[in-house]
């Protein structure tokens, strides 16, 4: 007997079986902290990348309005966080130097399986700077609202000035911000044109004056003759033609030596009633003179590009107020910390056809488009659209005006109008061609979203 309990003792001994559950009981033990602390590092990383989020919008957000206050700014980047983090907050701080937004915010979130480890919670620190589009931004808005622009296209419920209207006033919600110091604004220009550009009581001061009571070009009225030698006469307008001469593509002040020209419309083709509005911050009496856009008329561009340059020129400066005078051109070679530009200049071009009326001695001229008859008998030297080439030509490279164009409905393949929007624009980049009232709006969404952009530095 003794000696069969030696023996099953010996068995006992050498007998492996449930070994492998004990080795798993215990590499189990070893586990299930690796694991658990897994599961709260996940979620670390979780509520790490929803906190960045909130950071960057409301860095964006904040950036998008200068001179909000401290608290303002910390409520907003709240907001931001408890939409998508309702933990603890430990801290957040927001700092604004004007020129960037930098954000910080730092929680404690609890452990649940790495309190075995004796590690209660972890802090969790983010932060987002967003760095604003610095100094200043000069624009003139030199848009079409001719004749054909009271169109409406096929398959469109609104004309064309209609779509017109609702895309510029969007980019001016868009590039005007609000709170806008002296060191930090943007401001527009508004440049209504068809067969003329109106300037309304700047007219003696640009064209000189008119004498009264008589029949000769500089008087309030104007004889002459026609192609088929029938005499008319015209009555002097607040509207502009274009200037000739040494300075016809210059931004030279007008002078005795330098007016720009006269204009007698016709009957046909009178003087826009709404005038130019030189550069304001205010968004709601910029809106209402867009409003007042009215389609008639033949296409005088070139008059267009010249006063949306000479709106953007601090030459021309002293015909306006001290709030719509422009910036010297100085201002343009000053950068900012990231070697940008701290003054630009831009210029948006809109047209929807060719640009075909010029002018000779203040009557459109006989070598432009429409009724020869109201036209008088002598060419303009100069056609509209090479005017215009040259306007755009010399605004970039003296002057360094940026320009952005819109071709709108222009009709298919090659056309003197696609080509002057190309060669207008500062590169192909900037020259935008739109079918529709719906791709109109978002050319001059992507032109404005260009030109007031807000950039994450981190």
């Amino acid at each position: 007997m003794l000696r069969g309990r030696v023996r099953a003792l010996r068995c006992l001994k050498d007998d492996e079986r449930g070994a492998i559950l004990i080795y798993f009981t215990v590499a189990l033990f070893a586990l299930l902290p690796v694991a658990g602390a897994a599961m709260d590092l996940g979620h670390v990383f979780l509520v790490k990348q929803r906190l960045t989020n909130a950071a960057d919008s409301a860095a964006l957000a904040i950036g998008r309005r200068p001179n909000i206050t401290s608290d303002q700014a910390t409520a907003l980047l709240e907001s931001f966080i408890r939409a998508r983090y309702t933990g603890n907050l430990k801290n957040v701080a927001v700092s604004d130097t004007g020129t960037q937004v930098n954000v910080t915010i730092t929680v404690t979130v609890p452990m649940t399986f790495m309190q075995v480890l004796n590690t209660q919670s972890v802090d969790i620190t983010v932060g987002a700077a967003a760095v604003r589009p610095q100094g200043k931004l000069e624009i003139a808005l030199v848009l079409d609202q001719t004749g054909s622009m009271g169109t409406v296209p096929p398959g469109a419920n609104m004309s064309k000035i209609a779509s017109l209207k609702l895309a510029a006033k969007d980019l001016i919600d868009a590039v005007v911000w609000d709170n806008q110091t002296a060191d930090y604004y943007s401001k527009v220009a508004i440049v209504p044109y068809a067969a003329g550009v109106n300037v309304g009581n700047k007219a003696d001061l640009v064209r000189g004056p008119i004498s009264l009571g008589c029949l000769l070009l500089g008087c309030d009225s104007f004889r002459f003759q026609n192609i088929s030698g029938v005499f008319k006469t015209y009555t002097v307008s607040t509207c502009v033609s274009e200037r000739t001469g040494a300075q016809a593509y210059t931004d030279v002040p007008p002078s005795p030596i330098a007016r720009v020209g006269l204009n007698y419309p016709p009957p046909g083709d009178a003087c826009p009633s709404n005038s130019i509005t030189p550069l304001t911050n205010d968004k709601t009496f910029l809106k209402s003179q867009i409003d007042l856009l009215q389609a008639a008329g033949s296409t005088a561009g070139h008059i267009g590009v010249a006063w949306g340059w000479y709106l953007l020129s601090p030459y021309w400066g002293y015909l306006w107020p001290a709030a719509s005078q422009p910036a010297p051109y100085g201002d343009l070679n000053e950068l900012d910390a990231m070697g940008r530009p701290l003054l630009r200049k831009i210029m948006i071009l809109m047209t929807d056809g060719d640009f075909n009326t010029a002018y000779c001695q203040g009557v459109i001229s006989h070598n432009s488009s429409g009724s020869t008859s109201d036209h008088i008998s002598c060419d303009a030297p100069v056609d509209s659209f090479t005017q215009a080439q040259n306007l755009c030509t010399h605004a970039k490279l003296d002057a360094g005006v940026i320009i952005y164009t819109i071709g709108f409905g222009l009709p298919p393949g090659p056309s003197s109008a696609r080509t002057l929007m190309t060669n207008c624009a500062t590169d192909v980049s900037h020259a935008f061609l739109a079918a529709t009232g719906d791709q109109l709006r978002q050319a001059f969404r992507e032109i404005a979203s260009r030109i007031a952009n807000l950039r994450l530095t981190n």
